[in-house]
């Protein structure tokens, strides 16, 4: 199994610099604790998101932690350096422009206190994230943030998913599901007939069934990412 990124490290070196438990941190984001424990026990990607940096800037830095060093841990630039942990070398801050430049896929989910899985983004999106080879040249393909246990071990809390809506959705290939009031889940799909829409959940192992009234859209997932 490969390692952890830089980043979930430095995000736990932070936090216990914060005095702060995971329990704690994750109750004050009206998480799961394993929904945040992805982020220093599984995340290998090279930046956070940008929403839970500046959740979680706003709260280290209220138990003395030096501001902006956890916005650089999404790549924002910050006014203070990082202290850098012997052995390992130091991150350089990037601006949000040049962050930008490099990463033009936007990210389409979000996530609500208290609410579990993602919503769709209405709008513009607030983070774009590196463009994988399969969706180069696709106009409208966009990424997803997975939440929650239901599609494991398949997909796990964090992960980056890239959608291509122009992708046919085909038996058990995977998608993303919008439904009508904005709500997310990722699925397995199985069929369509004239009763709904009939999909797999993997944890547990069960078959689901939407109405065709239930459902806005559905896209299929062409891959996934933690990158490192």
């Amino acid at each position: 199994m490969s390692e952890v990124s830089e980043v979930a490290r430095r995000l736990k070196e932070l936090r216990e610099q914060a005095g702060l438990t995971m329990r704690s941190v994750s109750d004050a984001l009206g998480w799961s604790l394993t929904r945040y424990q992805h982020y220093e026990d599984r995340y290998k990607r090279k930046y956070l998101p940008f929403e839970l940096a500046r959740a979680l800037e706003d709260m280290f830095v209220r138990q003395g932690v030096a501001a902006g060093a956890v916005l650089q841990l999404a790549g924002l630039e910050g006014s203070q350096n990082l202290p850098t942990r012997p052995g390992a070398a130091a991150m350089r801050p990037v601006s949000l422009n040049a962050a930008a430049s490099q990463r033009d896929l936007p990210v389409h989910s979000a996530f609500r206190e208290g609410a579990d899985g993602f919503w769709f983004v209405e709008g513009d999106a607030k983070e774009f994230v590196e463009r994988p080879a399969n969706l180069r040249g696709v106009a409208n393909a966009f990424a997803l943030y997975a939440d929650g246990e239901t599609m494991q071990p398949r997909y796990f809390a964090g992960e980056l998913l890239f959608v291509n809506p122009n992708r046919p959705i085909t038996p058990n290939c995977f998608v993303a599901i919008e439904l009508a009031d904005g709500r997310g889940q990722v699925r397995q799909f199985l069929r369509r007939t004239h009763d709904g829409i009939f999909l797999r959940r993997l944890n547990p192992d069960q078959e689901q069934r939407l109405t065709a009234a239930e459902v806005k859209r559905m896209y299929r997932i062409t891959g996934s990412a933690e990158l490192g």
